[in-house]
């Protein structure tokens, strides 16, 4: 009997030091993922991007086009709506991963409502004509000369909310003292304008060049109402950042931040990159709309000037029932933050990505 104890002691502390050995040969894991950034280090991200179809998005052509998502280790699927509303509703259905042109006003708008959106970067900031018939460009000197006027404007687009709260800073009553029709797309807007159904139109950036050519001009730009407002940002769904500790939209942000740079070293990259979504429209036109010099191309999430757009949002009534919802949870720096740094580390010489630090200090803490 004492000869059985034994035995089955033995055994005990064998199996009791396997367990032990298991556990610290074991790399340890969290409920997000690994804890190692090398055991991602080889793991490829599959991410579904939408996008505005008639404006494209820059910097999404051109990390493809100059291979960066693929060096970063991202697939990109790229899935075009006409319209933000769509492109929002389709990423909160979960058929999309990423949203990156359909403003910031839309997010922000969904996120009122309950979506459980997340901003983690940006793409555009300003660049939104407000539109005329060339024959009525001298009727438009101020913001007064809107009163008694039918303005139509995008439904839930952010140079609405520009144009809204510029007028109710003017002290004009927006809801009174002019006629604001909501259509759903720019291409509807433009219409309505050309054929006389609204008399100046809070256009976007993405029809520009069909204005002109529809003989439209603009009186003033979204970025003339308020300098260096946000529009376009990167937005995606709060349970898809925590697979992995958000490691895949990081390397997305890197390859949007590389793209940023040579956008500004070069303009003609970003007329390149846009050629094939462009087929058969005259690299004139490509370029009024990639390089318009109101439109500012950054990655940057500019945290400060988002909840700016929010605080504007619920003071002119747009959201309602907002009190209790604090928007800084919605908006994550963090993944930002870790992209630039990586880069500046992966090239400890270059000045660029320490500029966009300084910037990112003064936008985004």
């Amino acid at each position: 009997m004492r000869s059985s104890l034994w035995k089955k002691g033995i055994q005990a502390l064998i199996i009791m030091s396997l367990l032990l050995l298991t556990a610290c040969g074991t790399k340890e894991k969290s409920g997000n993922g690994s804890k190692n950034p090398e055991d991602l280090k080889d793991k490829v991200y599959n991410i579904k991007v939408g996008y505005s179809e008639t404006g494209g998005a820059p910097l999404l052509d051109i990390a493809t086009q100059e291979g960066y998502f693929k060096e970063e280790g991202v697939n990109v699927e790229r899935v075009g709506f006409k319209n933000s509303t769509d492109g929002l509703n389709a990423l909160q259905a979960g058929k999309i991963d990423v949203g990156l042109s359909f403003g910031t006003a839309g997010p922000l708008t969904f996120i009122a409502n309950g979506a459980d959106f997340r901003i983690i970067g940006g793409h555009l900031e300003g660049g939104h004509p407000i539109l005329v018939k060339k024959e009525d460009k001298d009727q438009y000197k101020t913001l007064e000369d809107f009163k008694g006027k039918k303005v139509g404007t995008i439904r839930i687009f952010t140079s609405d909310i520009v144009f809204r709260s510029a007028l109710a800073e003017a002290g004009i009553d927006w809801e009174k003292d002019l006629n604001i029709v909501e259509f759903k797309t720019g291409g509807d807007l433009i219409q309505a304008l050309s054929s006389g159904k609204v008399d100046a139109a809070v256009s976007a950036n993405s029809y520009y060049a069909q204005a002109v050519e529809s003989g439209l001009v603009p009186v003033t730009w979204s970025n003339d109402l308020q300098p260096g407002h946000v529009c376009c940002r990167v937005v995606t769904r709060e349970k898809l950042l925590k697979k992995d500790n958000g490691e895949g939209y990081k390397r997305f942000l890197k390859a949007l931040i590389r793209a940023e740079r040579a956008k500004k070293e070069d303009p003609e990259v970003a007329i390149k990159a846009a050629r094939q979504y462009f087929k058969g429209v005259d690299d004139k036109v490509i370029d009024s709309i990639v390089n318009e010099k109101h439109s500012n191309y950054s990655a940057d999430p500019n945290k400060k000037s988002v909840i700016k757009m929010w605080n504007q949002m619920q003071k002119i009534g747009y959201i309602k029932n907002t009190k209790d919802l604090d928007v800084n949870e919605y908006i994550n720096i963090e993944l930002y933050e870790k992209a630039l740094k990586e880069l500046m580390k992966e090239n400890p010489t270059d000045t660029y990505y320490k500029k966009l630090l300084k910037e990112f200090v003064l936008q985004d803490e």
